[in-house]
């Protein structure tokens, strides 16, 4: 494989560069939540591959490329556990009658400390998106105000807002440690169980989970995992233990969303316990990996009913994928870090590919598909910004924008997300002219320029207002115009001067159970 350093502009990745996404968390343990640079990320992963193995510890690097990569929340906060047994739970069923709001739909992932989400202004800053994830760990209290406290606080500032909360399930990392109040009874069962994934037929070697981070041990999520005295394998004890240990305690959320629900695992290990490794590349390991999380999704159907379930599914587009394990599962999730990173599938391989992926993806979710496009960078490029949500509003997903100097901390908002573009048609599948992409929607039209398009004029059919707004008043400044012409990498909305009537959008969407 070609590393991005290769020069060649189509080069990929490598797994190190992929793999530690949410720079601020991953290998920091939120100790310096707001550093973000890519050079970081890498340096950790460098370190920890150039690092003497410690004892027992087994790193089997990936040789693959991952899209999507991995958010890597490390909630290190102490506190009591509650450690019940599920026998039925009545969850409120707010999800179950959803209706997909007007364009653009706005998503956020808000996961970075601090987790203030007590204060008000940041709760009104989140309440302004349609749907976000945010940080939880058990007994997190933030400002001393329990979590449901603070999610009910944001949803009576937006009552139509979805909110999920972050679960984990394939990996620990070090000072997740026994003993912990916050950790300790997940981390012990594991180790009385040993449901970690491992090299060796003495159940002693562990598997490093591929991050860069220093004992950050994968977790055998697989069906092949010994059952314990109550008859669960590792999936069934963890999925149980999260709904017990979050959604028990804060019924205000709307479900979960899980990391990495990778189509296939990126790591070797003894997958399915018979003393051998088992590669990533098998076909049959990697259909081993889905059937554990299909196993966590079917479940959270029954034990959250009403709820939805989303995912970290940013590799489900490769076009090598396998997903039939997931269908009717999984209601959606991030397609994180899809612009804006130098590992990006933007970045390394283009607009087309990038946007491929992104239908894949789209289709394969269940109703109501809730999507997250995900894109990184300076929050004063509004240039960058317009071509990122534009290629967003070529499809149904939901528009996320990560400030790279504050990492998942915060909501960035622009002018352009309070244009009201109403129900949109069809989602194109070829460019309108000249290369330029275009989709209508009832109060206005959206145009993407294709990075390697170049510059280009087009002639729109009639008379578009551009919207009035502050943050870049030279393009948009209100006026009436028949023609625009959009940089290579450019995307731009515009509005209509008398909104177009067409056939409502499917409303009241509910989970088949």
């Amino acid at each position: 494989m070609s590393s991005k350093n290769s020069g060649k502009p189509d080069a990929r990745p490598d797994v190190a560069d992929v793999h530690a996404v949410i720079e601020p968390l991953c290998g920091r343990g939120f100790r310096t939540p707001r550093l973000t640079t890519r050079a970081a990320a890498a340096h950790v992963a460098r370190a920890a591959r150039l690092s003497a193995a410690t004892a027992h510890t087994s790193t089997l690097s990936s040789s693959c490329y991952l899209s999507g990569g991995k958010m890597l929340l490390e909630k290190i906060r102490r506190g009591s556990v509650v450690a019940a047994t599920i026998t039925a739970l009545a969850l409120s069923s707010v999800a179950s009658a959803f209706s997909p709001p007007p364009f653009p739909r706005v998503g956020g992932i808000q996961i970075g400390s601090p987790f203030n989400y007590n204060d008000p202004t940041y709760q009104a800053s989140l309440a302004r998106q349609d749907i976000m994830i945010l940080a939880d760990y058990p007994t997190m209290a933030p400002g001393g105000q329990s979590m449901n406290s603070a999610v009910q606080a944001i949803k009576a500032k937006n009552p139509n807002a979805l909110v999920f909360v972050y679960v984990n399930s394939n990996q620990m990392r070090a000072d997740q440690a026994s003993g912990t109040a916050a950790w300790g009874p997940m981390r012990d069962k594991l180790n009385s169980m040993k449901w970690w994934l491992y090299s060796d037929s003495k159940l002693t070697a562990f598997v490093g989970a591929g991050f860069g981070t220093p004992g950050d041990n994968a977790v055998n999520n697989t069906l092949f995992t010994p059952k314990d005295s109550s008859g669960n394998t590792a999936i069934d004890w963890l999925t149980k233990y999260f709904v017990t240990s979050y959604a028990t305690t804060a019924p205000a959320v709307d479900g979960f969303f899980m990391d990495n629900v990778f189509w296939r695992p990126y790591i070797d290990g003894d997958w399915n316990r018979d003393g051998k490794i088992d590669k990533q590349t098998d076909p049959t390991v990697q259909s081993w990996l889905r059937q554990g999380y299909a196993r966590y999704f079917a479940l959270m159907k029954t034990l959250m009913p009403g709820k939805y379930q989303l995912g970290n599914i940013g590799d489900w587009g490769d076009p090598a994928s396998t997903l039939t394990e997931y269908q009717g599962l999984v209601n959606g999730g991030t397609l994180e870090a899809y612009m804006g990173k130098s590992w990006s599938v933007e970045t390394w391989a283009g607009w087309s590919a990038m946007m491929d992926r992104y239908r894949k993806t789209m289709a394969n979710m269940a109703a109501p598909k809730l999507g997250i496009f995900n894109q990184w960078g300076s929050a004063t490029d509004y240039q960058g910004m317009r071509y990122g949500l534009g290629s967003c509003l070529l499809s149904d997903g939901y528009y996320s924008f990560t400030d790279t100097s504050k990492g998942y901390y915060g909501v960035v908002w622009f002018d352009e997300l309070d244009a009201k573009l109403g129900n949109g048609a069809a989602p194109p599948t070829a460019a309108w002219q000249k290369g330029v992409w275009r989709r209508e929607f009832d109060n206005g039209i959206v145009l993407v320029n294709p990075k390697g398009n170049g510059p280009q004029t087009v002639t729109l059919g009639g008379s578009f207002v551009k919207i009035k707004g502050k943050q870049d008043p030279t393009t948009n400044n209100g006026q009436t115009v028949t023609t625009v012409t959009l940089k290579d990498r450019d995307g731009i909305i515009l509005l209509r001067t008398a909104p177009v009537t067409r056939p409502a959008a499917p409303q009241k969407v509910t989970i088949e159970q």
